[in-house]
């Protein structure tokens, strides 16, 4: 039997002792940058690889629903770069403690010529199956945020908030957790162009609401719509608005659309268009509409950009505006305002043809309106006489005071006298009088008669006075409202009855000294005919 030097051999079958769980720092680092905890799993520490998937999901859960911001991206890279150090450090630690015990096994490996197995590329190789992917995952959905984010930013610049909703809607939680600050940047931007798209529904059916919305969108710090085009789409709704009369919204549009071309220069054609737009849907079906419309361009002075060319425009569509409108005001007995309109078209129009019917269209008016303040003052009120007995007024299409009668009249402060008088005489309608008679209070005028009366039940004969009846008279010429007349109308009548009437307290009292005499229709026809029928 041949002998051999050399170390004894380990038991067949045995295993080599710590050597064998040696891992490779660069394997366990690799593996921990997956932040998975591959490298602890490589390095047989399993409650660190358990710990480390752990914070590693808190993080991301944090980073894409809570905190969604840039510091917290630098705490993740500091957890990447501890666990890729500590794995790194523990593997190199254990590489020192086993390394005497793998040197010995070399010898042995080496005498018994069996090379030893090299775990450390199978480790790699492990570890960046897994860290690798990770990685190429998490760099692949950060740029495809951005990609998505940047082409949404740049449909909203264009105004197309439906494409850059759509775009947006796109984002993942990957995307999330990839470029968790990037993507929570888009919830404003998101939120800013859902103003804008609701402002553009409303365009149609609440264009003021569209107004308001759109100014709620300028001013939202997310707002990325060209300034050009959202001044220009303010200006095109009020415009709209400015359609149903609104000149304060004809105002506001005009006033943006020359902010347009103040402030972007190469736009001013679009100014022109828009307001190119309000005039062709001119007229409006409301004459007075377009008639405050072109009225208000008409009179805008000169600004040396393409809006002067409107004027002349729109001082071709206002007179025929003025004038209908004038109309249909004086035909709705809006008199005050129906003169307006005509005024303006006279004064701003001189030369146009309509101007004789503006004229006409005045003096209707004033004549209504003086019309409606006579009556308004004829009304009654508290006292037995109308207002119009203390502050007369005139009303310049009643006919003069001249000539034969008779001069229809208004009587007021005697209505038992009304119905003695012939009609042709009287009227209800200011409109068809010549004169206002405002009448007094009945009084004892001139002494007609003296006559003597026996009470029944008494021996005593007492003198009853008979008088005519006296009333106060003041006529107004309703053509002038001048005071024509001031007189007292004396009534005769009969006197000196067989028998009179009389209230007593007691029988036998003395009846009342004076009395009236009794007037017939023909008494009062006479009293009254100087005034109305001379």
């Amino acid at each position: 039997m041949t002998a051999v030097d050399g170390p004894p051999l380990p038991p067949q079958g045995a295993r080599p002792g710590p050597a064998a769980r040696a891992c490779d720092p660069i394997a366990a680092a690799l593996g921990n940058a997956s932040l998975l905890g591959v490298g602890y799993l490589l390095l047989r520490r399993r409650l660190l690889a358990v710990l480390a998937v752990a914070v590693t999901i808190t993080l991301g859960v944090i980073l894409a629903t809570r905190v969604r911001e840039s510091w917290l991206e630098g705490v993740v890279l500091l957890w990447w770069v501890a666990v890729t150090a500590h794995g790194w450090y523990l593997a190199r630690r254990r590489q020192r403690r086993t390394e005497p015990q793998a040197a010995s096994a070399a010898a042995t490996d080496t005498a018994l010529r069996h090379p030893p197995p090299n775990p450390a590329s199978r480790q790699r190789l492990a570890a960046a199956a897994v860290t690798v992917p990770v990685l190429l995952a998490v760099s692949t959905f950060r740029f495809d945020a951005g990609h998505i984010v940047a082409t949404a930013r740049d449909a909203h610049r264009d105004g197309e908030c439906q494409r850059a909703l759509s775009l947006l809607n796109g984002l993942t939680t990957a995307h999330r957790v990839a470029n968790a600050p990037l993507t929570a940047r888009t919830e404003a931007e998101a939120e800013a162009c859902r103003i804008l798209l609701q402002a553009k529904r409303e365009a149609v059916s609440d264009p003021r609401r569209a107004v308001g919305m759109l100014e709620r969108y300028a001013d939202h710090p997310a707002a990325l719509w060209q300034r050009a085009d959202l001044l220009l789409t303010q200006a095109a709704i009020e415009l709209d608005i400015a359609l149903t009369g609104d000149v304060s919204a004809l105002m506001t549009g005009y006033e943006r659309l020359n902010d347009v071309i103040k402030q972007f220069p190469g736009r001013e054609q679009d100014a022109g268009k828009a307001l190119d737009r309000l005039l062709d849907r001119l007229p409006a079906g409301d004459a007075c509409k377009t008639a405050d419309i072109t009225n208000w361009l008409h009179a805008r002075h000169p600004t040396g950009n393409v809006l002067d060319q409107v004027r002349s425009r729109a001082s071709t569509i206002a007179p025929t505006a003025l004038a209908e409108c004038g109309k249909a005001l004086m035909d709705d007995e809006r008199w005050h305002d129906a003169r307006s309109y005509y005024r303006i078209l006279i004064s701003d129009h001189p030369e146009h043809e309509l101007v004789a019917a503006a004229k006409s269209g005045v003096r209707k008016a004033d004549l209504a309106i003086q019309l409606a303040d006579v009556k308004k003052l004829l009304k009654p009120g508290e006292s037995r006489l109308p207002a119009y007995c203390s502050r007369p007024t005139w009303y310049e299409g009643a006919p003069r005071y001249r000539g034969k009668g008779p001069h229809r009249a208004l009587l007021f402060g005697q209505d038992g006298h009304k119905s003695k008088l012939p009609s042709s005489w009287l009227t209800s309608d200011p409109a068809k009088a010549t004169l206002v008679i405002c009448a007094g209070k009945s009084a004892y005028g001139t002494r007609v008669r003296t006559c003597y009366y026996q009470p029944r039940f008494s021996n005593s004969i007492y003198p009853v006075t008979f008088y005519k009846r006296k009333i106060p008279i003041r006529v107004y010429e309703l053509r002038t409202g001048k005071l024509v007349k001031k007189t007292s109308l004396q009534i005769g009548g009969r006197s000196c009855p067989q028998r009179i009437y009389y209230s007593s307290r007691y029988l036998g009292d003395a009846p009342p000294s004076k009395r009236y005499v009794s007037s017939s229709t023909s008494d009062i026809r006479a009293a009254y005919r100087p005034l109305i029928n001379p």
